[in-house]
């Protein structure tokens, strides 16, 4: 479908790096029109970060940068020369969200602080996301994902059993939890406006926001006053759990068994009625993890992980082989099912792959539009949106200004 359902919401986009640009990026694939100002001094991090495209690389060439800004129009602008600023403060009268993912103080000295965005547009949608939010004790610190991942806990809560924490694998925070919160809270203050004509600011604490996702983890640890050991991928009411290696190279399937009933059930694919009847209970499994765990090991690693997955879910077993990138791509019948993966033609990345937003409107995937070259729409933008003219924006360009 072409996406048209935010297609009256325009961003001024500020935002760099990972959850920022993700969140505004849930806007521009569903037809709002968002406004990246960036800067050809100072690169958003992920256009020189790579992935590159034939590990070639250039600031149009980012495989992570294209896949976080789908949809989205490039401005390039001095913001620190005075006609630069004036400029963005001419898109921010004609937005209705302002969104930034700086630390506490970095949108002050470029002139786009609340306060003074509020002057320009008093009902405008005004998001922030710093690390830590604006103030408090610790407003000062900076991070990213990974940084956010390793205060929160969330890395303690992913590493191996009686080890050190480590991490998920990748910045997790700026994939999921950050940039969903914050793309919630601007469409709940966008209705806000709606019904009662006043804008908002959106202070979002990145840390806060990670916390949410283990929510339970912490109350756990707030009510016990103390860290549990490291569960690893073992669970502390279910058993056996856990990740078990299979026939192949690097191949390995999850296996979980969440009641009495699919224990019987795994205990008579494995062969063992003396089993099932010892282990019937989930305190005895919890207690006999270790022994549990070598016999399901010893039974998948028999097999190919595609046979154990499925060998286990159609007989009511939750089990997941543990697909690499290829098999997703390549293997994975629900995403093919759901044509989850669009090529998008790009002037230097050619004809990429891209993920779908993982929800849908109306039951209708959204065709995602291709990223922005640098600068690509700096005079579209100030001609169309603004009304400058050919020989302003050729006076300006020569200042200097667009860069």
């Amino acid at each position: 479908m072409k996406p048209d359902f935010l297609s009256d919401v325009r961003l001024a986009d500020f935002t760099w790096a990972g959850a920022g640009p993700f969140g505004t990026k849930i806007f521009s694939d569903f037809g709002a029109d968002v406004i990246k100002i960036e800067s050809s001094v100072r690169l958003d991090s992920v256009r020189t970060g790579g992935p590159f495209k034939d590990r070639r690389s250039g600031v149009n060439r980012s495989g992570y940068f294209a896949s976080r800004n789908t949809g989205k129009k490039s401005v390039v602008l001095d913001l620190k020369s005075e006609e630069g600023r004036r400029i963005a403060h001419d898109i921010v009268r004609h937005s209705d969200v302002v969104s930034n993912n700086f630390g506490p103080g970095a949108m002050e000295r470029l002139g786009m602080d609340y306060e003074t965005v509020r002057r320009i547009k008093p009902d405008i949608v005004y998001l922030s996301m710093p690390m830590y939010g604006e103030d408090g004790p610790r407003a000062e610190l900076l991070g990213v994902g990974m940084t956010i991942s390793a205060v929160t806990g969330l890395m303690w809560s992913t590493g191996y059993r009686a080890d050190d924490p480590v991490g998920p694998g990748t910045h997790y925070p700026d994939h999921a939890a950050n940039p969903y919160h914050a793309a919630f809270a601007v469409l709940a203050a966008l209705r806000h406006r709606r019904l009662t004509g006043e804008g908002m600011k959106i202070d979002l604490s990145q840390v806060e926001s990670t916390i949410n996702f283990i929510g339970s983890a912490m109350v756990r640890c707030a009510a016990e006053q103390h860290d549990r050991p490291q569960p690893g991928n073992a669970s502390w009411r279910m058993a056996p759990q856990g990740i078990y290696r299979c026939a192949g190279d690097d191949a390995w399937c999850a296996i979980t068994v969440a009641t009495d009933e699919q224990w019987a059930i795994l205990a008579a694919i494995l062969g063992g009625a003396a089993m099932a009847e010892r282990f019937a209970s989930v305190e005895a499994r919890l207690g006999a993890r270790s022994e549990i765990d070598r016999l399901v090991g010893a039974w998948a690693a028999e097999k190919g992980a595609d046979l154990v997955a499925e060998t286990l879910r159609t007989a009511g077993i939750p089990a997941a082989l543990v697909a690499n990138a290829r098999h997703l791509i390549e293997h994975d019948r629900q995403l093919a099912e759901r044509d989850y993966w669009q090529r998008v033609a790009h002037p230097e990345l050619g004809h990429s792959l891209y993920a779908s937003p993982p929800y849908r409107v109306d039951g209708e995937r959204v065709e995602l539009a291709r990223p922005p070259l640098l600068g690509e729409h700096t005079r579209d933008v100030l001609g169309d949106l603004l009304g400058l003219s050919d020989t302003e924006l050729d006076r300006l360009e020569t200042a200097g200004v667009f860069k």
